[in-house]
């Protein structure tokens, strides 16, 4: 990853050697952290965590081993970050498919469910299959996945209940447990399709896909002066 610094002087002499500003080296840093990341999220993601190597890492990242420890501990603390970098995205993701929807003339909850099947969808990737499903819990502890989750899901769900419950489209109530059942339910569906072979994941995610609207649509139905949206 290259980064262009626009204060970096054009030299039109020979200068003394300097000593790297601290601008310079926080760059310098975030390259290599970069570097590590994009070289996790392919390898972990293509081999799995326990058959890739740190010399492996290091290599496809260019970068030292002493690097790798020195910014991210050990092979563990570069996965997490990793696994974290990854579910941060799959919110990012889902959260730009409800601001375009929105944009196309959707009403919030034809926004809402169109971001869901965004994060349904992207849940299935290779790479968060293997990351996100199968690593992820073993490797870090299946408490510490879930508040890695809840760290970046939580808020951005919360959101969305919000602005649902402001539009009478959600029954109004504790906004937290209505997104923690939300995301559960979501992380829920993800994870059910864990083990599905390859081939067969189009047709299991459709009816994870239409489960998961059923659900939501009679959480909708209970809000008074609300009909269920039709399938």
């Amino acid at each position: 990853m290259r980064h262009n610094d626009s204060k970096t002087p054009t030299l039109t002499a020979p200068a003394p050697a300097r000593k790297p500003s601290p601008d310079g080296r926080k760059t310098n840093a975030a390259s290599t952290q970069a570097a590590l990341r994009a070289a996790g999220r392919c390898l972990f993601g293509q081999q799995g965590y326990d058959a890739t190597s740190l010399g492996a890492l290091c290599e496809a990242a260019g970068v030292t081993t002493g690097a790798l420890y020195h910014h991210f501990g050990d092979k563990k603390g570069l996965f997490a970050a990793v696994a974290e970098e990854l579910d941060a995205g799959l919110v990012v993701l889902t959260a730009q498919a409800r601001t375009q929807a929105l944009a196309g003339g959707a009403d919030a909850w034809q926004a809402f469910m169109a971001a869901i099947d965004v994060f349904l969808q992207a849940g299935q990737s290779a790479e968060g299959r293997r990351i996100g499903l199968v690593d992820a819990p073993a490797v870090l502890g299946t408490q510490a996945w879930a508040e890695i989750r809840e760290r970046h899901g939580l808020g951005a769900t919360m959101q969305n209940v919000r602005a649902l419950q402001d539009q009478g489209f959600l029954p109004s109530g504790n906004v937290r447990l209505q997104a923690r059942l939300i995301l559960g339910l979501l992380y829920g569906a993800i994870e059910a399709l864990a083990h599905v072979e390859e081939d067969q994941i189009p047709a299991a995610l459709a009816s994870a896909r239409a489960l998961v609207h059923a659900m939501l649509g009679g959480l909708r139905a209970a809000t008074p002066g609300i009909a269920a949206p039709t399938p």
